[in-house]
């Protein structure tokens, strides 16, 4: 007989992750709101492909300039006050932008800066909520926090682009940038009401550069943390990515646009199958085997799309690829979370920011030279390769993560001793 409610949702029954997460949910559906006006905004004012796609340049630089410090003062400051402070200028961008639309005073290069602003601003954000949320649930229910986390960024992603589409239409283009900075009010209403009691100091501390180089330390010793970052960085770099289904949808299949939109949708829904089935199935207890299996089932899919000449066979087998994904994403960071410590999670989570977001431009680079050497088929051939090759090292050659378990049940999560300089 089904449990009711499912036990993926029991993270929803404290009352500081609850708050996270409505709070969440109504910034991640603003975010999606302005990023989908800002792409909007910034061609028509070039009516450039290129310099729109510039604007990625400056959303990716400060990710890997200063992800790495923002891990490091994650783990210095009370993370709920960094998180105050991070969307409170989010606030103050989002207005600023807004207010340049319109007073009809918005130039191309304004978007620029504002993009440099935003991402310098996420390179601390992103980690000090990477970090913050483990504090707000049991150990054991934390494989289910990052579910419903990832639920968050999918229903963001949904929802904030037609709300964008209609404000645009029927309001202004300036409109998406103010609705987001009202939507940042949730998460910061809901961090102020939070009860979080204070992490104990874990000794001295010293410079930002000696911290950052002891969590650098640290991710080396560990047994688990340097696989989980190497798998990370091939998916980012060999995965699926936009640029590969549009010259599929194209080239390959020639469904045309409409095709593309049925091609990312497959994808979606099946991402969106996958969380259901983790929130349903609850907290896993062999992680690292799942971790596996579903690293496995994602680039034999990739292979198998690369070959299909039939447009419903490759919406099937891309359902497939994007339920693999997502449990695959929610294993990984599940992983990493419970391997790192609580006086080093920020930095731990910075350089997964880094690996994963930073790396998104890599896939770009790497998707147009393989396709321009060997076609479109032969690009999702090798990176269903690397990927593969990857999975199969970590499962014949790397038993500790392997062997990965749930906390307090059977094996107990790997623990790092201090690495030093700290």
């Amino acid at each position: 007989m089904s449990r009711f409610p499912p036990p993926g949702l029991a993270p929803l029954g404290h009352r500081n992750y609850a708050l996270y997460w409505v709070g969440q949910l109504v910034s991640m559906s603003g975010t999606w709101i302005e990023l989908t006006a800002t792409s909007w905004l910034l061609y028509q004012l070039t009516d450039s492909p290129f310099l729109l796609g510039l604007n990625g340049v400056f959303r990716a630089a400060p990710i890997f300039a200063f992800a790495l410090i923002g891990g490091t003062v994650a783990d210095r400051v009370e993370r709920r006050r960094l998180l105050l402070i991070t969307q409170s200028a989010s606030v103050a961008s989002s207005l600023l932008l807004g207010a340049l639309v319109v007073t009809g005073h918005v130039v191309f290069w304004h978007v620029y800066v504002i993009s440099l602003i935003n991402a310098t601003i996420a390179a601390f954000d992103a980690p000090g909520r990477q970090s913050l949320f483990p504090m707000l649930v049991p150990r054991g229910q934390l494989q289910n926090a990052i579910t419903l986390n990832a639920m968050l960024f999918q229903t963001g992603q949904l929802v904030g682009p037609a709300i964008a589409g209609v404000l645009i239409a029927r309001v202004s283009i300036a409109a998406p940038f103010f609705v987001n900075a009202i939507s940042y009010f949730a998460i910061i209403g809901a961090l102020l009401a939070m009860r979080i009691p204070p992490i104990a100091s874990p000794g001295p501390r010293g410079s930002i550069r000696t911290e950052l180089v002891g969590g650098l330390r640290y991710v080396r010793a560990s047994a688990i943390l340097p696989l989980v970052l190497a798998i990370e960085a091939t998916l980012s770099i060999f995965g699926h990515n936009q640029a590969l289904m549009t010259i599929f949808a194209r080239d390959v299949l020639g469904a045309g646009a409409e095709g593309l939109g049925l091609l990312l949708s497959s994808i979606g829904a099946g991402a969106l199958a996958g969380m259901i089935l983790l929130i349903l199935l609850g907290d896993i207890r062999r992680k690292g085997a799942f971790m596996l299996a579903s690293g496995a089932l994602y680039a034999s899919t990739l292979l198998v799309f690369a070959w299909s000449r039939s447009f419903p066979l490759s919406l099937a087998v891309l359902a497939v690829l994007g339920f693999a994904d997502a449990t695959w994403g929610t294993m990984r960071n599940a992983i990493a979370q419970l391997a790192a410590g609580d006086a080093y999670r920020g930095r731990v989570m910075s350089l997964i920011v880094i690996v994963s977001r930073g790396l998104t431009s890599a896939s770009q680079v790497e998707t147009g030279v393989a396709t321009a050497l060997f076609g479109a088929p032969g690009a999702a051939t090798i990176g269903a390769l690397a990927i593969g090759g990857v999975m199969a090292a970590a499962a014949t050659r790397a038993k500790a993560l392997r062997n990965f378990t749930a906390p307090g049940r059977g094996r107990q999560v790997p623990q790092v001793a201090p690495a030093g300089g700290e």
